[in-house]
């Protein structure tokens, strides 16, 4: 721990220098006890959950460009070793500026990292330390690891009733892609408009030199609380071509919403329900979905994560129910508590299996300070028996503090438990015969937990500028078979932020 701490002082030192050449943005104190590097889909708009930044520099009264620069040092460490990483998270935007009859504005977005302690599992050993930023390096043979998440050029109303964006950009449809190249909306009447887009679909984990993708589709405002929407995508990813529609109905209803979408993807299809409902004058909350896999999802599908059910794999077809239920009582309290169940109709396998899921969360807010908040929860998962695999139960539970000192002050603490059952050999069988039937059976299983706490600290002396430490300690048994020593490890979060 001395180690950690006079690293993470000189790492500051440093930090703080850079922000008199830099710009940045304030982000949010604790995310869940972990910090990750924005690199999937969720979480490529706003790492750490930055501010926007609102004042911008330029001449008054004329355009501004809005630039947030984020410096981010994280440490690893545990008794085999250390990994230190540093990010930098560049952002820049403008105001609409007159084009035409219509209007440009620009946007970007990009990551620079490197990491300090060199390229992990660069001999092609085992290092519990690699990850995906030294996949990176490895790949590129750089010393730095660079990415453009977004860089659009966004032209409203200079060809009348459409708005184009060009760049690479992420699409905000009823479906969800990042793609290199053009997105165009064009607005026929009041109620009604129509897109298309194409380009070459972006990833940072392999090759998209002949992927492509195309597709348009329609939005119609039917009536006052009534919108429909359809898409059609044509994708060409890894060899493989691939036909992807989604329909959709939006319904306004009092005190709620109701959302409904068919989607089909090749010769698989599947149904989603979203229903969210308030009782105001009661603090309540209720929400229902209802998921439904209709057909079979093979291997075939051109896209490498299936948009029908996120997984890598065939699926077969199944049914997931949950509900929702959020009460607020007595001024300082709020409770809540969701059911999730689903039931898997074809062949289960190791990747498509029957569970039910149950969360709760219980937060307190103003006690004893109106300037406190205490958050439990906990969530367990029951994944049913199949002819291959054990039942496997999962329960994560813990606690997390927030206290605000001072305007410009908040710290935080709180601490997690998370236990997995799973099965330890799934891909190797035993036939288990009995007088009825004989099936086959997998019996060696493996119970594993982790414990965390964490603790940090947020500063924002000025509108401009704000900084942040976060402390991780995690312990647990999951290298027991391996190396004792990676059982405990640090992680030490240093964020530094300047907003223009």
């Amino acid at each position: 721990m001395h180690t950690i701490a006079t690293r993470s002082m000189l790492v500051i030192s440093m930090l703080c220098s850079l922000q008199f050449f830099a710009s940045a943005r304030e982000l949010q104190a604790f995310e869940q006890g972990n910090y990750t590097t924005p690199d999937s889909m969720t979480q490529q708009v706003s790492p750490g959950q930055m501010q926007e930044s609102y004042e911008g520099i330029g001449p008054s009264g004329g355009p501004k460009i809005y630039a947030t620069l984020t410096s981010r040092y994280r440490l690893r460490t545990n008794d085999t070793g250390n990994d230190q990483d540093f990010y930098q998270y560049l952002r820049v935007r403008t105001d609409e500026v007159k084009l035409l009859q219509g209007t440009v504005k620009l946007s970007a977005y990009a990551r620079f990292a490197r990491d300090f302690t060199g390229n992990n599992n660069a001999g092609g050993s085992y290092s519990f330390f690699s990850d995906a930023l030294d996949a990176q390096l490895r790949r590129d043979n750089t010393a730095w690891a660079n990415r453009l998440y977004l860089g659009t050029a966004t032209f409203d109303n200079v060809i009348k009733n459409t708005s184009l964006t060009l760049g690479r950009t992420n699409l905000v449809h009823l479906n969800s892609f990042q793609l290199d190249g053009a997105d165009a909306t064009v607005k026929l009447a009041d109620a009604v408009s129509v897109y298309a887009y194409g380009g070459r679909p972006v990833s940072f984990y392999y090759h998209t030199g002949e992927d492509n993708l195309a597709g348009g589709g329609i939005t119609v405002k039917a009536a006052k609380k009534t919108t429909l929407g359809g898409e059609y995508t044509r994708l060409h990813t890894q060899g493989v071509s691939s036909d992807y529609g989604k329909l959709r109905i939006d319904q306004a209803i009092p005190s709620g919403n109701v959302a409904l979408a068919y989607t089909n993807l090749d010769n698989a299809s599947a149904l989603n329900v979203d229903v969210g409902y308030e009782l105001t004058s009661f603090g309540t909350i209720l929400t229902g979905k209802y998921e439904s896999l209709l057909n079979d999802s093979g291997t075939n599908s051109s896209y490498v994560v299936s948009q029908l059910t996120s997984a890598l794999a065939m699926e077969s077809r199944f049914n997931k129910y949950e509900l929702g239920f959020y009460q607020a009582f007595l001024k300082h309290f709020s409770a809540g508590i969701t059911f999730q169940e689903r039931l898997v109709e074809g062949p289960e396998n190791l990747n498509n299996r029957s569970y039910e899921r149950i969360g709760g969360k219980f937060d307190i807010s103003g006690i004893p300070t109106d300037n406190t908040y205490i958050s439990f929860s906990a969530d367990y998962w029951g994944v049913r028996r199949t002819p291959y695999s054990n039942t496997n139960d999962s329960i994560q539970y813990g606690v997390q503090i927030n206290q605000k000192i001072t305007k410009s002050i908040d710290i935080w603490g709180g601490t997690s438990y998370n236990r997995y059952d799973y099965d330890l050999n799934p891909n190797q069988y035993t036939v288990v015969t009995t007088d009825s039937s004989s099936y086959v059976g997998n019996t060696d299983k493996r119970m594993s937990w982790a414990r965390s706490y964490f603790v940090g600290s947020r500063y924002k002396p000025t509108k401009h500028l704000s900084f942040m430490a976060d402390e991780n300690i995690e312990h647990g048994s999951f290298y027991n078979d391996i190396d004792n020593r990676l059982n405990t490890n640090y992680t030490t979060e240093i964020w530094a932020n300047i907003i223009f």
